[in-house]
Order: C-alpha cells, then sequence, then structure tokens
C-alpha cells in the first residue's frame, strides 16, 4: 500500500507521495495456508508522474502486474496514450481502458490532477480504481485536500473525534478544522508534505505492517508548468 494526497488551492494543485512498496507472501505449507504479511519492502518506486500535458499522475494498491513492477506499465502507458492535447478529463478512461486491456487486471487507484488544455483555468482531479472502473471527480471549487491508500493513519490525526467516557457515551472534543481555505500554494506544498511525512512516523510507532515509507515526492501543477518541488533521482 502507499499514502497519496493531492491538495488544490487557488494557485495550483500538489500531488505527494511515498516511495515505499511492500510484499506479502502466501505460501501452502504441509497442506495450511501460510501468510506471511509484509515480509520486503523497497523504497525506490515511483508513485507519482508527470503526462506530456502538464496532467500529474499518482497510484497507489497493487504494486506488481504479470510479475513486472506496475510502474514500467504506467509509463509505456503515458508514452503511448497520453499525448500533449490529450484532455486532462480523458486520462481517467484512458487508464482503465489501457489495464482492462491487459491479461491481468490490477487492483490499483490513481489520482489524476491537472488543468483542461483548452483554457488551463479550470482545475481538475479524479480519483479512480481500474478495476472497479469507478471514476469520482473531485469537487475543487473549495480549496481543499483529498487522500488515498493507506488513509487511516493521517484521518485519525486530522478528522473530529470523540472520546468514550464511563457510562458508554461520546464526548466530542472541540472542532479544530484545517484551514484550507486560507491556504496559498507553500501551504499546499507544506501540508502534503507533512501529510506524508507523518503517516510514514507514525505508523513507524505503532504494531503496524509499515507500508508508507521512504522519500516523499512532491509535484507541483499550475497553469504554467508543471515541475517537480521533490524527487527522489536515479544515481
Amino acid at each position: 500500500m502507499s499514502f497519496l494526497i493531492s491538495v488544490f488551492v487557488n494557485e495550483g494543485i500538489v500531488l505527494a507521495s511515498d516511495r515505499r512498496i511492500t510484499y506479502t507472501d502466501t505460501q501452502i505449507i504441509n497442506g495450511n495456508l501460510v501468510k506471511r504479511i509484509g515480509i520486503h519492502n523497497n523504497n525506490s518506486t515511483d508513485k507519482t508522474f508527470i503526462c506530456p500535458n502538464g496532467a500529474g499522475i499518482s497510484v497507489c494498491g497493487n504494486a506488481t502486474l504479470l510479475n513486472k513492477p506496475i510502474t514500467g506499465f504506467i509509463l509505456d502507458m503515458i508514452r503511448t496514450k497520453i499525448s500533449e492535447t490529450c484532455e486532462i478529463e480523458d486520462i481517467p478512461q484512458i487508464i482503465i481502458n489501457y489495464f482492462n486491456a491487459l491479461e491481468e487486471i490490477p487492483d490499483t487507484d490513481f489520482i489524476v490532477a491537472g488543468y483542461d488544455i483548452k483554457y488551463k483555468k479550470r482545475q481538475l482531479i479524479y480519483k479512480l480504481n481500474v478495476q472497479t472502473k469507478k471514476v469520482e471527480n473531485i469537487d475543487t471549487t473549495l480549496q481543499g485536500a483529498t487522500w488515498q491508500g493507506e488513509t487511516s493513519t493521517f484521518t485519525r490525526l486530522i478528522k473530529n473525534v470523540a472520546l468514550k467516557i464511563e457510562d458508554g457515551t461520546y464526548e466530542d472534543l472541540p472542532v479544530e478544522n484545517i484551514l484550507f481555505e486560507f491556504f496559498t500554494l507553500q501551504d499546499a506544498v507544506d501540508f502534503a508534505r507533512y501529510a506524508v511525512e507523518t503517516t510514514i512516523q507514525t505508523m513507524r510507532f505503532k504494531n503496524v505492517v509499515e507500508t508508507v515509507g521512504g522519500d516523499v515526492d512532491i509535484l507541483v501543477i499550475t497553469p504554467n508548468e508543471t515541475k517537480w518541488l521533490q524527487k527522489k533521482n536515479l544515481f
């Protein structure tokens, strides 16, 4: 699993993701099904990508396909199916068609973000799953954020919560909303970085499989350009 986040403000869109891939081994030993969860991981997997039309794509879920890393398939799809003039709103269906045409269909989720090609003003963000073919159009009328993947850790930190008291009832803690309406683009970058890094550090100390980890990649998309703000490169 992974953690992806898209933060959208008036100035632009930020996509951020971790780089960890975790493997689970399932075998039949002496007639018994043995599942070893999270027995191996690596921190070198790209999960966020730039398209020729300035869109950004982030991915989480099944990380292997046909006994190969899914990264190569994503790069092939971008290279062969998404041109400089491709509309952002067409990309979700392109992703679904590409992966459903393969011998194996992965249970993989995507976030697609960018600006419409014609006017370069309208922010478009989509969340989709290639196996279910379900596409969700994120409302960007107001500033905000959406995240995908290993979301429970981060959601617990920022959502309103209540404490269970002795008589079994619940008492709400004071509401402390995230002030997305005041975010600048720099705030969006800081929040995206905070979300991924906090998820990594929180999972590190909890009794869970550390499915989020490694470096944090951050992509910034504005009407004028799409650029890496933070990216782990080959060396």
